[in-house]
């Protein structure tokens, strides 16, 4: 959830509280390229690992880091890239084919000597450098390396993991992930998956050693530095570990305390949770401003309510487990997680989805910012965190529950999560599952709810 002050008002004020949303169409390049970020990530390659081992000193800012990625050569290579940010890079290696490399921006560009062929598993090897930047996205919203008082924050959606670490990112090349990363030894260290180790160095610092060992989508990855107390605890029958900042913690341990519940009651729904790990990173960093679904490990800048904690864990099925093709499909993550708010809500003795639904469809057709550009086609990337791709996204599904029922339809999310789990998936082939579910035709509904401007 990028959109926290917008999404968390009052429902009245929600249909009120828009942003802009000028006329466009989203086109997909005839390159087969990723349509909003056309230049980033790399198509000659499939990454399968990155091993990245960080070591960071928060008083002057500066990071060091080295990275392994292994691949797949999707095509012969002669030169390949990775994304990578305004960081210095002092060494890259292509064991077995030699290597030399140069930069443009938001690019590091491997030559090799001996070419990769089409097929072949190779690795690329990664020293780097200097203070990471934060990113600023198409809407205006940052990300990337967020310095906080007492250390740091590191979130990627949509572009912001190549300010920290080399990687292709794209959301459709998921990989699995090890990060150490090496502290002062007051402050801890925090990423996604689980907690392997914890080094003790001589030097007074520490190394904490994360493994996420399911397919992740390098936006999902996440580093929180900071004095909070780390907190390792079972949550819902699996390994947790939690830290909340010190300033924050008392006011965050009740809505933290109902994840174990939050998890259950998702996974009754959506299948079982998808990853070997869970928790949660509360820090203290207002200008940042935003949760985000960092995969097992949701982060939240500052204190979340219930409903942000209910769409950040929903999410862990739609958005990390099952990613995206492409970016323009965002509604799948988040029309997804905004309608589990309705009904857990309505699950809970709050206001039913139904009724949500109604209230937000008394919207006029007149009011175009709120109806416009349409959840299916975002048009450009300012647009792909606004309210038609979170709240006329959940309306899609509810408008779906109505005409289906509501065992069919939830009978789809529960499929759509099982049959792409740590995997990816498109709008077309939602469409398709929910037709094969219902036993309908549904092509009419769907183009009119996902592809049609202004009020269905």
């Amino acid at each position: 959830m990028r959109r926290v002050k917008l999404l968390g008002l009052p429902l009245g004020a929600l249909a009120l509280a828009l942003l802009a949303a000028a006329p466009a169409t989203a086109v997909t390049p005839a390159d087969g390229r990723e349509p909003f970020f056309p230049h980033a990530g790399n198509r000659g390659y499939d990454a399968r690992s990155y091993a990245v081992d960080l070591a960071y000193k928060p008083a002057r800012g500066v990071l060091r880091g080295e990275a392994t990625v292994q691949a797949v050569a999707t095509q012969g290579l002669r030169r390949f890239s990775l994304d990578l940010g305004q960081i210095g890079v002092t060494r890259v290696a292509v064991p077995g084919h030699g290597a030399s490399f140069g930069r443009r921006p938001g690019k590091l560009v491997v030559r090799l000597r001996e070419p990769i062929a089409k097929g072949d598993a190779f690795r690329v090897e990664v020293r780097y450098g200097g203070r990471p930047r934060t990113v600023i996205d198409p809407d205006g919203s940052s990300e990337g390396w967020y310095r906080t008082p007492d250390g740091a924050l590191a979130v990627g959606e949509p572009q912001g993991t190549a300010a920290w670490m080399p990687c292709n990112n794209t959301p459709a090349d998921k990989a699995r992930f090890a990060i150490a990363i090496t502290v002062p030894a007051a402050l801890k260290a925090v990423s996604n998956g689980r907690l392997t180790g914890i080094d003790r160095r001589p030097s007074g610092h520490r190394t904490f050693h994360w493994v996420e060992s399911a397919p992740m989508a390098t936006y999902l990855a996440v580093v929180a530095i900071g004095r909070g107390e780390l907190v390792h605890t079972p949550i819902a029958g699996r390994p947790g570990w939690t830290i909340v900042d010190p300033r924050l913690a008392a006011r965050a341990r009740k809505v933290l305390s109902r994840l174990p519940e939050i998890i259950r009651f998702e996974s009754s729904l959506f299948g079982p949770y998808p990853f070997d790990a869970a928790g949660s990173i509360v820090d203290d960093a207002p200008d940042l401003g935003y949760a985000l679904e960092t995969q097992s490990r949701p982060i939240y800048a500052y204190v979340p309510d219930l409903t942000t904690v209910v769409h950040e864990t929903a999410h862990q099925w739609f958005g990390d487990s099952v990613g995206l093709e492409r970016w323009p499909d965002i509604w799948l993550n988040e029309g997804f997680a905004t309608w589990t708010e309705w009904y857990y809500a309505e699950r809970h003795g709050g206001r039913g989805a139904a009724a949500i639904f109604r209230r937000l469809l008394r919207v006029p057709a007149a009011n175009e910012e709120f109806w416009n550009p349409p959840t299916g086609r975002p048009g450009k990337p300012a647009h792909l965190f606004g309210p038609s791709v979170y709240v006329r996204g959940a309306m899609t599904l509810q408008a779906l529950r109505e005409k289906v029922g509501t065992r069919p339809m939830l009978r789809t999310l529960r499929r759509w999560a099982t049959v792409n789990r740590h995997g990816t998936g498109d709008t077309a082939q939602f469409v398709a599952l929910a037709e094969q579910v219902s036993d309908r035709d549904l092509a009419p509904f769907f183009q009119r709810w996902l592809f049609q401007r202004g009020k269905p």
